[in-house]
């Protein structure tokens, strides 16, 4: 794995931002502003880059043509909707808790997962916000401790989150595209099992920096 993580640092192979922005997504409804900056036309080029890169491109061409369908607030809108209703939604049935703690076979919130990655967190430096309430096993803040970790080359620390991921992200996405199928979220689960996968291996050939700042 060491080789392929110092392919993934390379200046060649940039996913810090491509991890960045999934994280983003994950962790918050996207404003309208957002939502307009992806209707564009670098928006939708990032987007598709973003597939191909990942291997994903059916799933970043469905992204476009939702972000496309419709008027901006009324596209707005709807993402903010789902996000709330799959992973803030009070009908357990209907949700997908994005906790890697609900996931990785505890079953319960703030199990030892949120400790693991508060000792990430501790190691990589960084501190969850004090207007995010989230505990620190939230997939958007696991993927951020993961683009911090590429960052700094902390190739151990990459490989310890790859696989502390791993554990649970397959389940959770895979109930994520089972709740929104072809929907917003349904292709960004599908852009993150891909992600993990391009990290592990470092095959990736996206720019993320030009890429993600379009988006």
């Amino acid at each position: 794995m060491s080789g392929a993580m110092t392919h993934a640092f390379s200046g060649e192979t940039d996913l810090v931002a491509v991890t960045d922005w999934l994280a983003r997504q994950f962790l918050s409804p996207p404003t309208i502003e957002q939502v307009e900056a992806a209707r564009t036309m670098p928006g939708q080029i990032a987007l598709r880059r973003f597939g191909e890169a990942l291997g994903q491109p059916a799933a970043a061409d469905a992204l476009c043509q939702l972000l496309a369908a419709g008027s901006v607030a009324d596209v707005t809108l709807a993402v903010q909707r789902r996000h709330t209703a799959l992973f803030e939604g009070i009908f357990r049935q209907r949700s997908v808790p994005p906790y890697a703690s609900l996931w990785d076979g505890t079953g319960r919130l703030c199990g030892p997962a949120v400790d693991r990655m508060r000792a990430v967190l501790r190691d990589l430096d960084m501190r969850v916000g004090a207007d995010c309430a989230e505990p620190p096993d939230h997939v958007a803040i696991q993927l951020a401790a993961l683009a911090e970790a590429m960052r700094q080359r902390r190739t151990a620390t990459v490989a310890d989150l790859l696989d502390q991921m791993r554990v649970w992200t397959g389940r959770f996405a895979g109930a994520l595209i089972r709740a929104d199928g072809v929907g917003y979220y349904g292709n960004l689960a599908r852009f993150l099992l891909s992600l993990l996968d391009r990290i592990a291996d470092g095959s990736a050939t996206v720019d993320g920096g030009r890429a993600a700042a379009a988006i």
